[in-house]
């Protein structure tokens, strides 16, 4: 693992220009040759797109291949790229609504799906406000590619958190600071709030609605809108709710997530199996 980690550190300090002709090539071997993950890609196309022809979600699909080639390549490039060339290709639509939190000094929590280039997201957050970034993360299963991805997201000062000591971690940190959650992961059947998400009920982690409960923490919803090849612009959206229902948040987020997914629906990621699990009787459902 070691040799592969240095061969990634090599190529991240090739130009984009060349990068992007070897994501053509990843792009149409992902699709065409290993078929990686085809069967669960067309599956989640056809079940969140009823509405859409074949001909219409075969499109959506090869436009995935390539987006998700490109943000394998981008990821690599994370280990060298200056905050220069990241701050130019990755920008805010509404900075002040994060900027005004950071100058109060609030704490927030930013709810994102896995869309766009969230690594390089999350970098150019910590480089334009003065807030801590803490990224909340799961663990890679190989120890040396764990460190890896924990130096890249830690490159411009953000501070990746593990997910099962995200509470007991963020509670020490200093404020203001941004804690980084990708809320469409998909939790347990039983531990999730399950919710009707792209015509079909899907389960969504309790985490959120806890940390919220326990913390006095402001909420923004953010979104990385492909722009462009390796270009992205980032949008926040503020978390309106009244408080006086359960699970407000984890309904809003819900709904701005499906939004922006029907936007540019091949930027996000299909080839996560979202709806693996069957709703159990006794799951806690979230009506919209």
């Amino acid at each position: 693992m070691q040799a592969v980690i240095l061969l990634l550190r090599i190529l991240s300090h090739l130009p984009l220009s060349v990068l992007y002709l070897l994501a053509d090539g990843l792009a149409w071997a992902l699709r065409d040759v290993f078929r990686y993950r085809r069967e669960v890609v067309d599956l989640n196309l056809r079940r969140s797109f009823p509405d859409k022809n074949k001909e219409e979600r075969r499109l959506i699909m090869r436009e995935f291949y390539s987006y998700l080639a490109d943000v394998m390549i981008e990821t690599i490039k994370l280990h060298s790229i200056s905050a220069d060339v990241l701050r130019e290709r990755v920008v805010f639509k509404e900075p002040q609504l994060l900027q005004q939190l950071a100058d109060q000094g609030k704490n927030v929590i930013l709810l994102m799906g896995h869309a766009g280039n969230w690594e390089w997201a999350g970098c150019v957050t910590s480089i334009d406000f003065g807030i801590h970034v803490l990224p909340v993360y799961r663990k890679v299963k190989n120890d040396s590619m764990d460190r890896y991805f924990q130096a890249l997201r830690s490159r411009f000062g953000a501070t990746p958190i593990l997910d099962k000591d995200a509470f007991r971690l963020i509670k020490g940190q200093p404020s203001p600071h941004a804690v980084a959650l990708l809320a469409d992961h998909t939790p347990g059947a039983e531990k999730g709030l399950w919710i009707q998400f792209l015509d079909q009920q899907a389960p969504f982690y309790r985490g959120t609605e806890v940390l919220l409960k326990r913390l006095d923490y402001e909420v923004l919803f953010a979104h990385v809108r492909k722009t462009g090849r390796g270009r992205y612009q980032i949008h926040f959206e503020p978390c309106k709710t009244t408080g006086t229902n359960d699970f407000e948040v984890t309904r809003a987020f819900v709904e701005f997530l499906e939004r922006e997914i029907y936007e540019q629906p091949f930027n996000w990621l299909w080839s996560h199996k979202r709806w693996k699990h069957r709703k159990p009787e006794r799951a806690i459902s979230i009506e919209r």
